[in-house]
């Protein structure tokens, strides 16, 4: 009895310390997948926009144009046009032939030769130019005015600068009118014709054209 009492102990106290048996663990039930998110469809949005506006102009247009009126299909018979008669052209007048001249007699060939030793022609009359002489003396004697001027200082520059180039009997004339008074730069006088003419030369190459003036 003693020894069943220790062979039962022995599977108790055995039993015991077993550890108890481990449930298998339970498998985690796999995540579904999220669901991807919604994209707008906007390529069928545009066309759906596009084909509502093609159909609100269409409409438009149909209830902007009026009706066309009815064209009368019934056509007039036009008359058949006839050609007009073409007139016949006339043929002009053909011009008379003009009668040739009579040929003149031979005679008249010479008449020319005849009467040329006959006409005479009378020169007229020149009388022959002469020079007038470089030292040849004028008959009256002249001034020669270089200017004329308002302002009594225009007209001593003018004489100082006539004096400057040589000129005889450079002088300023004061002279007093209707038209006020007057200063007149002369120079001369001259009663050679020689004197007075290179002197109006020598003017002009200073660009000043002399007013000849005769005094007696």
């Amino acid at each position: 009895m003693a020894k069943q009492d220790f062979a039962r102990k022995r599977r108790n106290g055995s039993s015991a310390s077993r550890k108890p048996a481990r449930q298998p663990a339970r498998q985690a039930a796999p995540k579904r997948a999220a669901p991807p998110p919604r994209r707008t469809p906007w390529k069928l949005l545009l066309l759906t926009l596009i084909v509502l506006g093609g159909l609100g102009y269409l409409l438009f247009t149909l209830v902007q144009t009026p009706p066309e009126a009815e064209t009368d299909t019934t056509t007039t018979a036009q008359p058949e046009s006839r050609p007009a008669p073409v007139a016949k052209p006339t043929p002009a007048p053909k011009p008379e032939p003009k009668p040739e001249p009579e040929p003149e007699p031979e005679k008249s060939k010479f008449e020319f030769y005849e009467m040329l030793p006959k006409a005479e022609v009378v020169a007229p009359k020149v009388d022959v130019y002469k020079s007038t002489p470089k030292d040849a003396k004028l008959e009256y004697r002249y001034l020669l005015q270089a200017g004329s001027f308002r302002d009594p200082a225009d007209a001593e520059r003018m004489r100082a600068k006539l004096i400057l180039q040589g000129f005889p009997g450079v002088r300023t004339d004061r002279s007093e009118g209707g038209n006020g008074i007057w200063y007149r730069v002369r120079l001369g006088p001259f009663d050679n014709y020689a004197a007075m003419s290179q002197a109006r030369n020598k003017l002009g190459k200073l660009r000043i054209i002399p007013m000849q003036i005769r005094i007696d």
